[in-house]
This record gives C-alpha cells, sequence and structure tokens, in this order.
C-alpha cells in the first residue's frame, strides 16, 4: 500500500510522486498554415508507478522523502522555540533568588532540559504521537508548524506559553475527525490536577517557611 498524503487543494490520496512532465500540445494554424507541435511542462502528482512509467520526467521529486525531512525541520523548530520560550522562565527563578547569574543559569538549565528529554521524554511522546489521535504525516507536520509558530510569535511578546498545551492543541486540532477523546481528556485533567498541586503545595512550603 502507497503512503498516503494530503497536498494543497487535493484530499488524501495514495500519491507519493510529483514529476514534471513535457506534455506535447498541437497548435491549430490558420488556413493554409503549418501544423505547430511544441512541448508544454505539466505537474502531475500521482502514485509512484504511474511516475515510472513516463519516458523522460523533466523533474521528479518524491513527496514521501520531502515530508520527511521538512518534519525533521519542523520538530528542530519546535525545540528551538521551545528554548527560546521555557528555558528563560526556568532560569528567572535562579536569577531571582540570586543562586547563579544569568548566562550560568540558562545554560545550566538548557543542558539539564536536554538530558531529561533523553532519558525519561518516551512516555509522554508515546501519548502525544500515538494516543491523543492518528496522524498522517502531513498531519504532523503541519501541528509542528502551527505549534513553534504560536509559541515564537507568543516569545517576541515575552508571553510566557506552554509549549506542550499549544502542541496537544495544534494536534488535536489537526486529527479531530480521529480523537481519542478518553487520552485527551486525561492529558486535560493532567493539566487541571498540576495546576492547583502546584499552588497548593506551594501555598503549604510558604505557610511553614
Amino acid at each position: 500500500m502507497e503512503p498516503t498524503y494530503r497536498v494543497p487543494g487535493l484530499r488524501a490520496t495514495a500519491k507519493d510522486c510529483a514529476c514534471v512532465l513535457a506534455l506535447q500540445l498541437e497548435i491549430m494554424p490558420a488556413v493554409g498554415g503549418a501544423m505547430l507541435r511544441v512541448a508544454a511542462p505539466q505537474l502531475a502528482i500521482a502514485p509512484s508507478a504511474v511516475c515510472d512509467r513516463q519516458a523522460q520526467p523533466l523533474a521528479r521529486i518524491s513527496i514521501a522523502a520531502w515530508i520527511k525531512r521538512l518534519h525533521i525541520g519542523s520538530a528542530s523548530l519546535i525545540c528551538f522555540a521551545r528554548a527560546v520560550n521555557d528555558t528563560p522562565k526556568l532560569a528567572a527563578l535562579l536569577v531571582a533568588t540570586q543562586v547563579m547569574q544569568a548566562p550560568v543559569s540558562m545554560a545550566l538549565v538548557a543542558a539539564v532540559m536536554a538530558l531529561g528529554g533523553l532519558i525519561f521524554a518516551r512516555r509522554v511522546a508515546e501519548t502525544m504521537s500515538l494516543r491523543v489521535t492518528r496522524l498522517d504525516p502531513t498531519q504532523g507536520l503541519s501541528a509542528n508548524l502551527i505549534t513553534s509558530t504560536l509559541v515564537l510569535g507568543a516569545s517576541q511578546f515575552g508571553w510566557p506559553v506552554s509549549t506542550t498545551h499549544v502542541s496537544v492543541g495544534s494536534i488535536a486540532g489537526v486529527g479531530a475527525n480521529a480523537l481519542n477523546w478518553e487520552a485527551l481528556r486525561g492529558v486535560l485533567l493532567s493539566w487541571l490536577a498540576t495546576l492547583a498541586l502546584a499552588a497548593g503545595i506551594a501555598w503549604l512550603v510558604m505557610q511553614n517557611l
């Protein structure tokens, strides 16, 4: 079975090849003139087997390969956006308590975030990518671009936002037709619970200092 993608202006199809073909056009002349035959380029998006049957396409690309490259790039952009918005939030706590200087705290927080992502991120990644909804490659790419754009945009205004919240919203939006409401409800309840617990524990700690 061939991969399924969404291309701008098209619904889901099983077309993985984009090629430029030399389309032969015949131009009817005026009375007494000569018949003209010219080759005009035409973009064709079709299954790979169709592209394989073309004698000499002017150009050919694999949609699957390009989407994979773009997906890696968009995921890297999310990492950058997260660093822009999340690292200052955590570093600000160290600076405010005068534990260490701003440059040192920023570097320390970034290193610890990277280490935590490498060691403990698997279960969260599985929930985000597999449990909330079913995504095809194009939907995943769209969710990544939406998330990174919103987080970077908020950062430009100095607004602290949750990359996780934005990412879950993007994933749920692009995969709305196949949402796992039980998994999404669990995510939403975890947000409410951690907000209340953080406020309550912080209040209790301050009362006992």
